[in-house]
């Protein structure tokens, strides 16, 4: 516990800090020092309790009714005043804000209602208008839409389906929706581009009064978790050759070009140049649309649109294997050595641990030479130093180009993968592999939040309905201690926090669980929408969920 005068137990903000040392330790090695100064910022106040500068109000839209549940009347005590606008309707709550917690403006009779109870949900009222005041701890909740909800032929997959849908989110009070922008449909020739069906995508959020968190899918649909459709990359991208990742066995994963290759010329542009076209067009095609109904642009920075190599594809992987390195194709290779003749190590550094060292897909830590001493080494530092830091480098030099791009019109985001097995394991193999160097004393997240910060991104991070005894101990899985350690990694270096569940789920304890993190974070992103979601028991389950979130 806290040194006396450093915060106690008693108080929620030092249990918060001493709790989020805690986990931390195992991949920092410093635990008492680092509880030391998490008690002294207790002391202080709660540790990286996110910025609440939120809007003060928040519409549901044209047509909408404040109501206590979802499809139902409005809450218990209501004043009904006479007013002109729903601006005025607004002022006359601030002056009861005591009483006040939204009002519903309805222009048929210039009738204001001042509602003395919190408004978690809306329904269908032809004419009128609900909005509510956001309490100080409001978290924006958005939710997923399926990944094949664009079919190939450039036409929304089940218009009238997903308008029902809307439909049923619009009632319980979700912030939004975030949509994959596939590479393949937008540009299916070089330089030649079709936003034309994500504009009818977004004037169905705009009619709704939603933002919308715009996904720029560089890569592949199809060969991760959850993937239920198979989207290429274009076919102009498809037919070049040696700039697709390799593992040992010399077998290429074209769901991501490898960020090797991101200055190679292919016909004539090199992938970081077709990137920052792409980022050029889409800024002049939603113009209008930046920064109003566009709250977010996710810049996509890897397979599954994660700044991570392609360590644990499903073709080969399955859980709890450590994965393995993507670093064999000819430009990581040359690479590599360079990096190697820079150490003075040009002869014995230059290749990747042998294939017999690290092991294959589905080894287990303990099984590898490389991750129970090798990693330690000074060869093995140099390596996960050098691998790690090339993904780094590719992460600043899209966010780059996206910044770039849009100029400050709309917010820009990345997402880190939550590889939480075998996270409490000396080494962290499987975090290895895919980029993340979270051992030997090194901080993986605080790193990755560091070039995120340069570029002003937030960082957006998974797994957040997970509980550490999810999985089979022999996995190593202790995902909210990973949790924490992104969480207060981005709060050191100022930027802001966003997550998301892993794997769908539908019960109260994976929404307890994410809710519990709320107070660290500025918007989740709920996967995903889909006929399930919209069931009376699971939306009614969902809908404390957003209540929860918006602090009603």
């Amino acid at each position: 516990h806290c040194p006396a005068g450093r915060g106690t137990l008693d108080n929620p903000g030092a249990a918060r800090a001493v709790r989020a040392g805690a986990m931390m330790c195992p991949a920092l090695r410093g635990c008492l020092a680092l509880a030391a100064v998490m008690c002294a910022a207790a002391a202080a106040g709660a540790p990286g309790a996110k910025d609440t500068g939120r809007p003060q109000w928040q519409s549901l839209g044209a047509n909408s009714g404040c109501g206590r549940s979802a499809g139902a009347s409005a809450p218990l005590g209501v004043r009904e005043e006479s007013a002109q606008s729903v601006e005025e309707c607004q002022r006359r709550c601030l002056e009861d804000a005591g009483f006040c917690k939204a009002v519903e403006f309805r222009a048929k009779g210039s009738l204001c209602r001042l509602l003395g109870e919190g408004v978690r949900a809306m329904h269908i009222a032809a004419g009128s208008e609900c909005v509510r005041r956001l309490d100080e701890q409001y978290t924006e909740i958005y939710v997923m839409l399926p990944l094949d909800v664009i079919s190939p032929l450039k036409t929304i997959t089940d218009p009238t389906g997903l308008e029902h849908m809307f439909d049923s989110l619009q009632t319980v009070g979700v912030d939004g929706f975030m949509v994959d922008v596939w590479w393949r449909f937008t540009e299916p020739s070089p330089k030649a581009y079709d936003f034309a069906v994500y504009k009818d995508l977004f004037a169905m959020a705009k009619a709704r009064g939603w933002k919308v968190q715009v996904v720029s899918s560089f890569h592949q649909c199809g060969g991760n978790a959850g993937d239920s459709c198979n989207i290429p990359l274009p076919d102009f991208v498809l037919e070049a050759k040696d700039v697709w990742y390799k593992d040992a066995a010399g077998r290429e994963t074209m769901e991501y070009i490898s960020l090797f290759a991101d200055e190679v010329n292919i016909k004539g542009r090199t992938p970081l140049a077709m990137y920052r076209d792409w980022f050029d067009a889409f800024a002049a095609a939603f113009s209008e649309e930046l920064g109003s109904v566009i709250a977010d642009v996710m810049v996509g920075l890897g397979p599954a649109g994660e700044l991570r190599y392609p360590s644990y594809p499903l073709s080969h992987w399955s859980f709890c294997g450590i994965g393995e390195f993507q670093a064999y194709d000819k430009h990581a290779l040359k690479s590599l050595k360079q990096a190697a003749a820079a150490a003075g190590h040009a002869e014995d550094w230059a290749l990747p641990p042998p294939a017999d060292d690290v092991g294959d897909y589905n080894s287990h830590g303990h099984e590898t030479a490389f991750f129970t001493e090798g990693f330690s080494t000074d060869f093995g530092q140099f390596f996960l130093d050098w691998y790690s830091g090339a993904l780094k480098q590719h992460g600043a030099r899209i966010l780059g180009a996206a910044r770039e791009a849009l100029n400050g019109k709309a917010e820009i985001s990345g997402k880190v993968a939550g590889i939480h097995w075998w996270y409490d394991y000396p080494s962290h193999p499987a975090e290895a592999t895919a980029g993340y160097y979270n051992t030997n004393f090194r901080n993986a997240y605080a790193e990755i939040a560091d070039v995120f910060a340069k570029e002003g991104a937030t960082l957006d991070f998974t797994c957040l309905e997970m509980k550490n005894t999810d999985n089979a101990e022999e996995c190593h899985s202790r995902p909210e201690y990973l949790v924490m350690q992104v969480i207060e990694a981005a709060k050191s270096k100022g930027i802001k926090f966003a997550g998301e569940n892993a794997l769908p789920r539908y019960d109260h304890w994976a929404y307890e669980q994410m809710a519990g993190y709320a107070e660290h974070v500025d918007a989740i992103t709920y996967l995903r929408l889909s006929s399930v979601l919209t069931e009376a028991e699971n939306l009614e389950r969902f809908a404390d969920f957003v209540e929860a979130l918006h602090g009603a």
